[in-house]
């Protein structure tokens, strides 16, 4: 299955969290790229791993925590690299075309392919939260989630492909769920769903020289009250 080789990293300890893209580590500023909450892995002290890259703010670039044993990663880029790898290696059929960072109606896609002789749009999200085997997102609302769902929505009525991936850079992952409390994302997604988008979630598991993914997550759709119902019926294999 995939694979996506990471720099050399250097350890570091985080000491605390200055603002949504910046970290303190005792090595000095770390560029963080990930906006999410991530506060149960952003704790002071927490072994972490960056890629050393000097810039006139910062001293590298952080990828990888350490969090209940294993390694977490938290460059939520890697999530669209990690869905162009798959795209290559023909997870969603045989791979004619690929253009990146696609604008369609206002907003900006990750990938617009030709596969098998069929038009799609490919939007990938990243993930690194698990609660007792279930990972789950957002962290964070996010409107731009919801607005990405609809706009794939929009496109599989139009007849092209549409794939939403989530990508959870955590080993301890056992299933996915999209968190209710953001309840326009889930009703976005919902809608998706009953407009033939394709919904998938696949765990990563982080080393220190690469991400390797490992297995597609069965997915459970949680209700607002707590409460779980079927998984969505994603595509198989091709």
């Amino acid at each position: 299955m995939a694979v996506v080789p990471l720099p050399p990293l250097s350890p570091c300890r985080l000491l605390r969290r200055r603002n949504r893209f910046l970290v303190e580590a005792d090595v000095g500023p770390l560029h963080l790229p990930n906006s999410g909450r991530m506060a149960e892995l952003l704790l002071p002290g927490t072994p972490c791993h960056y890629h050393p890259r000097p810039t006139p703010k910062t001293l590298g670039r952080l990828y990888l925590v350490e969090r209940e044993g294993v390694l977490v990663g938290v460059d939520a880029s890697l999530a669209a690299r990690v869905l162009e790898v798959l795209l290559q290696e023909g997870f969603f059929g045989p791979l004619e075309a690929l253009k990146r960072e696609v604008p369609v109606a206002g907003e900006r896609l990750d990938f617009r392919a030709r596969l098998g002789g069929k038009e799609a749009f490919l939007e990938a999200k990243n993930c690194n939260r698990v609660e007792e085997g279930l990972a789950l997102f957002p962290d964070a609302p996010t409107a731009r989630g919801a607005r990405h769902l609809r706009l794939l929505a929009r496109l599989a009525r139009e007849g092209y492909g549409a794939f939403a991936v989530w990508v959870v850079q955590h080993p301890l992952a056992q299933a996915f769920a999209l968190d209710p409390e953001d309840r326009a994302l889930l009703q976005a997604a919902q809608e998706a769903l009953e407009a033939g988008v394709s919904l998938l979630a696949f765990r990563v598991r982080p080393t220190l020289e690469a991400l390797r993914l490992e297995a597609p997550l069965p997915w459970v759709w949680l209700s607002p009250q707590g409460g779980s119902g079927r998984p969505p019926s994603g595509p198989r294999r091709r």
